[in-house]
C-alpha cells in the first residue's frame, strides 16, 4: 500500500525535475503548471505528506485546453470523491487512497474513471511503509523508499541533490519516483475539487520483506509516455505496463512520520538502532563505572581502617 509520500521541491523546481523531451523539438520542456482549485487547499511541499494532503500530479494536456505542452502538472488533493457524492467532500466515508491493480477494471468507482481516461503520475521523492512482516515486533518500523540516486547524492541530505535543469541535458539531481494513478474531478455547486488515488500491487521480492503491496512505480520514460498517452494507448495496453519495479532504495526512519502532521525535514532521516544502542551501552558503561569506582574507594576505606588497628 502506500499511506504517505514526501516532496519537498517548491513548484518550480517539481516543473523542473518533471522535465521531458518534446515530441516538438530535441529539447527537454517543462510541464506546465496548470492553476489550483481544490476548495482552497494548495500545494506545500512536505516530508510528510498525507491523505487529503495537495500534491502535484502529471497528466497529459489532452483534457486541458489552450495548454502550449504536452504535459502538465495539476495540484490535486489525495483521496478521490466519489463521482456521486454529493454535499462535504470530507464526508464520503470511502478509502480511496490507493486502488488495487487487481480490483480496477471491475470497480465502481475505478473503472469508469479508467476508461474515461483518468490516468495520471503522482511525484514523490519517496513514500514511506510500515514492516508488518516482522510479526514477533511489538511496533512497526517505518522505512523511506525512494528511487536509487546518483553518486554523491543522498535522499535524506538535499544540500547533496545538486538540482539543475537545461533544455540541452534537462533534469540532473535527485531522481524522483514516479506513481501511477487515477484521478477525477469533482463538482458540487461552486466547489471544485481535482482528487487521485495511487495505484497498488502484490510486491515483489524487492518489497515483499516488508510489506505484501506496493505502489505501482513507472520506472522508464517508456512506461511514463505510455501511462499519460491517453489518446492513443487503451486502458488495457496502459495497464499492461504496470509491473512490480525492481530497482528502489531504502532505509529505516524514526517514529516521527507516524504523526500526520509532523512535516519536518527529520521525518526521511536514515534511523540508525546501532547509535541508540551505543549511547546506551555507554549509559551503562558510565554507570557501572561508578559503581566500581565506589567499590574501590569503600575497600581503599575499609584498607586504610585495617591498617591504622594494627599499627595501634
Amino acid at each position: 500500500m502506500c499511506g504517505r509520500t514526501g516532496l519537498s521541491l517548491n513548484k518550480e523546481k517539481v516543473q523542473c525535475a518533471c522535465g521531458y523531451k518534446s515530441k516538438k523539438s530535441n529539447l527537454y520542456t517543462k510541464p506546465s503548471w496548470l492553476p489550483e482549485y481544490n476548495a482552497g487547499k494548495e500545494y506545500t511541499p512536505s516530508y510528510n505528506i498525507a491523505p487529503t494532503d495537495v500534491t502535484p500530479v502529471l497528466v497529459s494536456s489532452s483534457k486541458f485546453p489552450n495548454t502550449e505542452n504536452e504535459r502538465v502538472l495539476k495540484p490535486m488533493m489525495w483521496g478521490i470523491i466519489p463521482p456521486w457524492h454529493k454535499g462535504d467532500y470530507k464526508t464520503h466515508n470511502l478509502s480511496t487512497n490507493n486502488c488495487r491493480l487487481e480490483n480496477i477494471k471491475s470497480s465502481k468507482l475505478y473503472s469508469p474513471i479508467l476508461s474515461n481516461g483518468g490516468r495520471c503520475i503522482i511525484v514523490a521523492e519517496g513514500f514511506y511503509e510500515w514492516q508488518t512482516t516482522n510479526k514477533l515486533s511489538k511496533t512497526k518500523q517505518p522505512y523511506y523508499i525512494y528511487a536509487p540516486q546518483d553518486d554523491g547524492i543522498k535522499i535524506d541530505e538535499p544540500e547533496t541533490w545538486n538540482n539543475n535543469f537545461s533544455e540541452e541535458t534537462g533534469w540532473t539531481g535527485i531522481n524522483l519516483l514516479h506513481m501511477a494513478g487515477l484521478y477525477h474531478v469533482w463538482q458540487h455547486e461552486d466547489t471544485i475539487i481535482y482528487s487521485y488515488s495511487v495505484i497498488t500491487m502484490e510486491s515483489n521480492d524487492t518489497l515483499d520483506w516488508l510489506h505484501h503491496r506496493m505502489p505501482a512505480i513507472l520506472n522508464s520514460e517508456e512506461q511514463i509516455e505510455a501511462w499519460l498517452d491517453i489518446d492513443n494507448v487503451k486502458p488495457d495496453m496502459a495497464l499492461s505496463y504496470l509491473k512490480p519495479v525492481k530497482l528502489l532504495a531504502w532505509h529505516p526512519v524514526s517514529s516521527g512520520v507516524n504523526n500526520s502532521r509532523n512535516k519536518s525535514a527529520d521525518c526521511n532521516k536514515r534511523f540508525i538502532k546501532e547509535e541508540k544502542n551505543k549511547k546506551t551501552q555507554k549509559t551503562l558503561n558510565s554507570f557501572f563505572s561508578k559503581v566500581e569506582k565506589h567499590k574501590l574507594t569503600d575497600q581503599s576505606d575499609s584498607d586504610n581502617k585495617r591498617q591504622k588497628t594494627s599499627n595501634n
